[in-house]
């Protein structure tokens, strides 16, 4: 027993109790038999010491009330605000609200395994189960429906040094585990997650019939087919803010001629000379500017034939890391915005029978997992990305068609808004800028005020949760990666330089011999 009830308001209820308890841990009350779940919301003192008690520096604040005759015990009370949660409900599944608040003298205990196992949707292990953590103080484990996070999205939302990264690697995890053999596509713009390739290794996710794979795709291995770009991606491409209506205007003269033309796949030299076609004495100026600006669609990124291969990307039980770091920012947005247009057309078209297995790389006949880190570079909450209105569709409209999507993020705040409000499942570690702050309050409805307030003062690794992938928000711990998480830490410059002191001592005579050299001494 923890404490006792002592009043009540539309807020909630107050207890009394000698104990120290942390914002947002669980409490629990009995009403008809039943365990009603409470959420700690804050303290105060219910007694405090007069002021002259605590002006002595030399002497505590407990003998000076015994001098006075005084148990110092009266003042180790406090008053707790608390909410109330519910009873969880077999037969809804969720916990449902009794309506009322506690009467005053009833007994508030503290949540045991019994009571927490119910914030999980399903139970550790079993299919569809993604194990996060442990709630904050037990050792109850929070377990998330992969089933619901996969629907309706997910995001992770967290400050520098946060741990988003680390948490995001136990996620995928999870999905890769034998119980959810989940295909899942991760887009790294820094090249942060090759270190979970560990997972097609390592005995916790192989069994006799499975083995997860690991594909890493790197920078140079990314290719856009010429065709799969739209005419506004080729003007936004060639444009350098020196393009005029008149080559844009003739430009989609050119693109929209190939295309009704039945050329669903053309090459870089066709389009080329549909541009040409359309050379005439009054228009020579302004074809050659628009030739001179395609000339930017040679680098090594644009490809006439090979593409984006989606089949072998998204196969079940296989992790696939796109590695764009080191490519071009916008350039970026141009393969991720290609990709998902193509895999959304991919799983629509199977969903709506338009694709069989004689599409080879359109037939996709499983839901997918789709990881965008840096989500606010290509669905920005102010201007323009070339994903963003891809992204937003998915977003969106993806649950119909099985594309799930997690939204990782170190500023929300920079993060289109109503791109952050389709996540229904919101994972929440430190966030201090007050910006930040105040858009994931407007755009996350189940996470609660008071769980929000506690942002700040989250430690590295605690998070919260809340969201349909589980039963009632919580602040967890998140467990133990098993992989290795080497990219994303952080750099330990003091250690990096007494070690580069060591290397220049211990080899001074071959770089002073070196240097030499370079000078012509």
């Amino acid at each position: 027993m923890l404490g006792t009830v002592n009043n009540s308001d539309e807020e909630g209820f107050t207890f009394i109790s000698c104990e120290r308890l942390a914002a947002g841990m669980f409490v629990c009350y009995t009403e008809e038999g039943k365990k009603i779940l409470c959420r700690v919301k804050h303290c105060e003192p219910l007694n405090t010491y007069p002021e002259e008690f605590l002006m002595d520096l030399e002497l505590s604040a407990d003998d000076v009330s015994r001098f006075y005759g005084l148990d110092p015990e009266d003042f180790k009370y406090y008053s707790y605000a608390a909410s109330v949660i519910g009873y969880f409900d077999n037969a809804m599944g969720e916990f449902i609200n009794p309506r009322t608040n506690p009467a005053c003298g009833v007994k508030v205990d503290r949540a045991g395994e019994d009571v927490l196992k119910d914030i999980s949707k399903v139970q550790k292990g079993a299919a569809g189960s993604a194990f996060i953590g442990n709630v904050l103080g037990s050792k109850t484990g929070v377990v998330m429906s992969v089933r619901d996070i996969v629907s309706q999205h997910v995001s992770v939302i967290a400050s520098t040094g946060a741990g988003k990264s680390y948490t995001v690697g136990v996620l995928v995890e999870e999905l890769m585990k034998p119980y959810n053999m989940a295909p899942v596509l991760i887009f790294d713009p820094h090249g942060e997650y090759s270190s979970m390739g560990e997972v097609q290794n390592m005995s916790e996710f192989i069994t006799q019939s499975y083995r997860p794979k690991v594909r890493i795709v790197k920078p140079e291995n990314i290719k856009i087919r010429i065709s799969d770009l739209l005419v506004g991606d080729f003007i936004s491409i060639m444009d350098d803010g020196t393009m005029s209506d008149k080559m844009k205007t003739l430009f989609r003269a050119a693109y929209h001629s190939l295309r009704n033309n039945s050329k669903k796949k053309f090459t870089r030299n066709e389009l080329r000379q549909e541009i040409e076609a359309l050379r005439d004495s009054n228009n020579e100026p302004t074809i050659e500017g628009i030739l001179w600006r395609f000339g930017k669609l040679h680098a090594n990124i644009f490809d006439d034939f090979q593409t984006i291969p989606l089949a072998d990307y998204f196969k079940v039980g296989q992790l696939t890391i796109m590695d764009v770091s080191g490519i071009e920012e916008t350039f970026q947005q141009l393969i991720a915005s290609v990709m998902l247009r193509r895999l959304f057309d991919a799983r629509e078209g199977t969903e709506n029978n338009r694709y069989n297995e004689s599409h080879v790389d359109k037939f996709i006949p499983y839901p997918v997992f789709v990881i965008i880190e840096e989500a606010h570079r290509f669905a920005p909450h102010s201007g323009e990305a070339k994903s963003k209105g891809i992204l937003k569709t998915i977003l969106s409209e993806g649950r119909k068609f099985g594309i799930g999507m997690c939204l990782v993020s170190q500023r929300p705040s920079k993060l289109d808004a109503d791109s952050l409000s389709q996540c229904m499942t919101q994972i929440t570690m430190r966030i201090i800028n007050p910006a930040d702050q105040q858009q994931i309050a407007q755009s996350i409805e189940s996470a609660s005020r008071d769980l929000i307030s506690e942002l700040p003062s989250l430690a590295k690794g605690q998070a919260i949760i809340s969201g349909v992938a589980i039963n009632t928000p919580a602040l967890v711990r998140i467990r133990k990666r098993l992989t290795s998480d080497l990219k994303g830490r952080s750099k330990d410059a003091p250690a990096l330089w007494a070690a580069q002191k060591v290397y220049e001592e211990k080899h001074e005579p071959v770089l002073r011999a070196d240097k030499e050299m370079d000078i012509g001494v």
